[in-house]
């Protein structure tokens, strides 16, 4: 009778099943398994059609080691299960390939006494995600991102309606040989996806053909686990017309920034022109030197560097004391055996540098920088200004000849021309003699300057046979192409006479 009533219970469980749905994405599901009229020993929950079937196995405690792999770490039943007869199991992270018929067996000594099955389905959101791009771009992305990417082996984007379907396929390496040729060296994916979860697809030169619904599909050991849905349109280019507002706003930016970056730099120099000591020295072109001067108020360390510069026409080294010492090396040609400096600077706190035979091409702001281990310690900015000599010479109306005086002691270059000018060209010495096709023609034949005047520094002209027109300011200039070097006027006027004409 008893034997009976085991085998009429036991009928009852095999032939019990449920269904249980869930989403792909949730923690968890609980597959149920209730049999409290069971007194059992071990119980096995197996898949059909699984290699192993194991799925979770309990004797007094869980046995990992029996289990699939596959449901390593995400099984687990009730510690108290083989005394309440709760032998429901918790599935976590359930993914498609999850979706099966579970059975829940239990035994008593070795012995099967019943049975129940339980059918899971695990539901993927099949909704796609947009993605719209003009024809023309450099590249687009389709998005996949997967959160439940752990134990993943292989990534395959396919498009709908390709034969092959394949657009891309990954598995630890990029597998070109089942890719749609379409798509030839035109997709990638980041070297580590498998590791990241980041599947996505970067497509280059999207064309109008590519427009389609594109599937990024993971696996698991071969078994599809996820499958998420992108649907790519790719528009023609923006018309022409809106092509040319968006140039004029793109220029109109551009002036937008451009005029915000001058005005920065407007207001950087304001502050540095505030905050950095100014000195204004201003001298005649002529005097034997000038000084420069800086004195610093606070106590100068050892191995100290003073650097003298000017900025304009061009950054020009000027002078430099470093090593207890002047030191010239890398001094700018025009400044050659022209600067000085006390012996002692930073002992003596007086940092002022002297300038021997200023010349109008001296002219500028000079910045004197005192550093060490390229840390600035102080600055000093002095605007120097050599003005232009203006010498009279007064002779009788009618003198055979008159020299209209310039005499310089700065080194003058080989390269350099000197041009007498009035309202017109009067005199012209370039290349190393007189140009007389350059000079006006009402004074061709009526003015000299010495032998190698740019070797002996006199400049000076002599102007022949005078008439009335020749009276007046004159100009003297010497340049290097466009640098005027030196300058001096010298104005010609007529000699008054005393009483009774003398």
């Amino acid at each position: 009778m008893k034997v009976c009533v085991v085998f009429v219970i036991l009928g009852l469980v095999s032939q019990h099943a449920s269904g249980v749905e869930v989403s792909e994405g949730v923690e968890s599901v609980l597959l149920p398994c209730v049999v409290p009229w069971f007194p059992v020993t071990k119980v096995v929950w197996s898949l059909a059609g699984s290699n192993p079937s194991t799925v979770h196995q309990h004797q007094d405690k869980d046995e990992p080691y029996l289990q699939n792999q596959h449901y390593s770490r995400r099984t687990s039943v009730s510690a108290d299960a083989l005394t309440t007869g709760d032998f429901s199991l918790t599935l976590k992270e359930p993914s498609l390939s999850d979706s099966g018929h579970y059975t829940c067996i239990g035994y008593r000594n070795e012995v099967e006494i019943g049975q129940i099955t339980v059918r899971l389905q695990v539901i993927v959101s099949q909704h796609a995600s947009g993605v719209e791009v003009s024809e023309g771009v450099e590249s687009v992305l389709l998005p996949c991102q997967a959160p439940w990417f752990h134990h993943v082996t292989k990534v395959v984007w396919s498009r709908f309606g390709f034969n092959p379907s394949t657009v891309h396929q990954y598995k630890d390496y990029v597998v070109p040989r089942f890719q749609n040729q379409h798509y030839s060296s035109r997709t990638s994916m980041s070297a580590d996806a498998l590791t990241t979860g980041d599947f996505n697809l970067t497509l280059k030169e999207p064309r109008l053909s590519d427009s389609g619904l594109y599937t990024c599909i993971s696996y698991r050991n071969e078994f599809e686990i996820r499958r998420i849905a992108v649907r790519l349109q790719v528009t023609e280019p923006p018309s022409l017309t809106l092509l040319v507002v968006l140039q004029f706003l793109l220029r109109f930016f551009l002036m937008v920034f451009l005029l915000v970056v001058l005005l920065a730099l407007g207001l950087l120099a304001y502050i540095l022109y505030y905050t950095i000591p100014v000195s204004r020295v201003e001298v005649k072109e002529g005097v034997w030197f000038v000084k420069l001067p800086f004195k610093s108020s606070n106590q100068l360390p050892e191995n100290t560097t003073v650097e003298w510069t000017r900025c304009a026409p061009e950054l020009m080294k000027v002078h430099e004391y470093r090593n207890g010492g002047n030191y010239l090396v890398r001094q700018d040609e025009f400044y050659c055996d022209r600067t000085k400096m006390e012996k002692v600077p930073l002992k003596t706190r007086d940092l002022s540098l002297s300038l021997r035979n200023p010349c109008f091409r001296d002219s500028g702001s000079y910045i004197c920088t005192v550093h060490k281990d390229r840390e600035i310690l102080v600055q000093k900015v002095v605007r120097l200004r050599v003005n232009v000599v203006q010498e009279v010479v007064e002779v009788w109306k009618l003198a055979e000849s008159v020299t209209l005086p310039f005499k310089t002691r700065g080194r003058l270059p080989g390269d350099a021309t000197v041009e007498w000018r009035k309202y017109m060209m009067v005199h012209v010495f370039k290349n190393g003699r007189y140009r007389p096709e350059e000079q006006d023609h009402s004074y061709r034949g009526r003015t000299t300057m010495k032998e190698n005047p740019l070797q002996t520094g006199d400049l000076s002209l002599t102007l022949f046979n005078l008439t009335n027109v020749d009276f007046g300011l004159y100009v003297c200039t010497v340049r290097r192409d466009e640098d005027i070097i030196w300058k001096r006027e010298v104005l010609l006027r007529v000699k008054e006479r005393g009483w009774f004409g003398f």
